[in-house]
């Protein structure tokens, strides 16, 4: 921006934006009085804006562009130029460097006293781009250690050492930090210990795809004893199936291990999902949602009663469409209590609790004993009996707006589903408001993605003529030499009007419900993925993987 030019505060430029309301400006300076915090960050924090939100606001103000620092990697060269505390103190990540320039991501709306820094300190002249706060922060501290401790070699140096422990009597505990920390900086979501009839295999599921990382010699089995000890497992029982848990801060970051055990011929194998503890959150445009779908979605989470789903399968982000959703809601004008299995957000406005099975405290219960907390919007972590659904349906007729979610692989799937779980037709048409089915596919890596001419086989599957040319990634150093980096959303969005209500109660064939729906618009989530395929974003062999043939 031009040096003269009047900055426009940051609630007010949020505020043009139509995302907050002058409520949630009153309420950041209410606050502000007691914390002395900036209005931004109190409108953050209390979750009536994301970062992503805050960051494109400066950009759009400063003319500068947004990056997001999940899919750029920095070069190792560039970041020795500067050291961590430097680079935390002042919220900057430094990218590359040539020809006298240096590539820098900041967090800051006034990068006047930061550009004489960096040009002071090395001489190079800096291109400012805008990103997240939180994003650069965690970027710069992984980075920055891995930079100093390369986990891969850390991790082969240790197995080594253990395999040659023929007493037993190394602690496992570094190889397993060392192993978390390897899981953290791939982006996994899941760790495998997989027992084979003479190893051991450890793979992660990165981007929803598992990828063997190493193999380790069969006296590694002990590992699996003391990842059921953390879980508060029974290391004793060895027959029968185990659930488990455990917390473990990572780099800085605080994060829960779900643990899974299960019986094989070879051994107990172990399944360690991640869950970071958050406090940031995705917008609805950052999941991949389109404008005019946002625009409809938000409309249907606005209602002041019924029930909404978001169905697909585990691991398809639908709970975190329905923080997004929540997050949209006016929080200033309505009460939302949450149960969940876990709390993976945390929404200061929102009261949320977590479901206690040993103590009786399960979705339907919460459900009965949040009516007498005059809620306006309840969400239901998931609905997986029958009790859970006939209490969320009756919650959502006595002047509730419910929002839950439910495996099914399309929108119109709720409706068998629902009725599977002994909800009558009737019910549900009086109820249902709107169904969001997902999925999760990689997104083409931007630094390797290349244009080519699709086959015939792929034409045939895509059934568009209007597409001629489709991408995919060739693989580099950004993406892992994988040609994928990030995940965005394919859905369908299906809003039940009154058409579909009256077919509904009749128990029509789904089939005649596809035809009403498509009649008003209705898209199915192929239709969603050939608009990201033109655009570029993902691939064929990414639909394929997700949605078949």
């Amino acid at each position: 921006m031009a040096e003269g030019v009047q900055r426009k505060p940051m609630g007010e430029l949020l505020k043009e934006k139509q995302l907050i309301t002058q409520d949630h400006i009153e309420l950041a300076l209410q606050d502000q009085k007691i914390t002395k915090e900036k209005v931004g960050e109190i409108l953050e924090r209390l979750g009536f804006v994301s970062q992503f939100d805050i960051a494109t606001t400066i950009a759009e103000q400063e003319r500068r562009e947004y990056v997001d620092v999940d899919r750029v990697i920095p070069n190792e060269d560039t970041l020795r130029l500067f050291n961590q505390n430097l680079c935390e103190l002042h919220h900057f990540l430094p990218l590359s460097h040539a020809g006298g320039e240096l590539q820098v991501v900041s967090a800051n709306d006034d990068v006047g006293q930061l550009e004489k820094l960096i040009t002071r300190h090395t001489g190079l002249r800096p291109r400012f781009r805008q990103g997240e706060k939180n994003k650069i922060r965690n970027a710069v501290q992984y980075y920055y250690y891995f930079l100093e401790n390369p986990v891969e070699k850390l991790l082969q140096r240790e197995l080594q050492l253990l395999a040659a422990d023929v007493d037993d009597v190394r602690s496992l505990d570094p190889f397993i930090s060392n192993l978390f920390q390897l899981a953290v900086k791939l982006r996994a979501s899941d760790i495998h210990i997989r027992p084979m009839d003479r190893t051991i295999n450890v793979a992660f599921r990165v981007d929803g795809v598992m990828r063997s990382m190493f193999s380790m010699p069969l006296n590694m089995k002990r590992l699996i004893s003391t990842i059921k000890m953390r879980a508060d497992m029974d290391i004793a029982e060895q027959r029968l199936p185990q659930d488990g848990s455990f917390s473990e801060t990572i780099l800085n970051s605080r994060y829960d291990f779900r643990v899974s055990s299960t019986v094989c011929p070879f051994g107990e194998n172990i399944v360690m999902r991640l869950l970071p503890m958050r406090s940031d959150f995705m917008s609805m445009t950052q999941l991949g949602f389109e404008p005019d779908d946002i625009a409809q979605l938000r409309q249907i989470f606005n209602e002041p009663f019924g029930i909404v789903l978001l169905t697909g399968p585990t691991g398809s982000g639908k709970t975190t469409t329905l923080y997004a959703a929540v997050r949209a809601l006016n929080l200033t004008e309505k009460n939302v209590i949450t149960v969940e299995n876990p709390i993976e957000y945390r929404i200061p406005l929102v009261r949320q609790t977590q479901i206690n099975v040993k103590a009786g405290y399960t979705f339907a219960s919460a459900i009965r004993h949040f009516l007498r907390h005059d809620p306006d919007v309840i969400l239901v972590g998931e609905i997986r009996d029958k009790e859970t659904a006939e209490t969320a349906i009756s919650a959502s007729e006595t002047g509730h707006l419910v929002l839950s979610t439910l495996h099914t692989n399309t929108a119109f799937g709720a409706l068998p589903r629902l009725r599977s779980l002994g909800i009558p037709p009737f019910m549900v048409a009086d109820s249902l408001v709107g169904v969001v089915s997902q999925r999760l596919v990689r997104r083409i890596c931007n630094n390797c993605r290349e244009g080519y001419t699709p086959t015939d086989e792929e034409l045939e599957y895509i059934n568009d003529p209007t597409i001629k040319v489709l991408y995919r990634g060739k693989g580099c150093p950004t993406c892992f030499g994988s040609g994928f980096l990030g995940r965005t959303l394919v859905y369908e969005v299906l809003r039940i009007n009154k058409a579909l209500a009256t077919q509904i109660a009749r128990d029509d064939h789904l089939d005649d419900l596809l035809k009403t729906a498509k009649a008003t618009g209705f898209l199915e989530i192929v239709d969603n993925a050939r608009t990201k395929l033109k655009r570029g974003d993902i691939s064929v062999s990414e639909v394929i993987r997700v949605l078949g043939y």
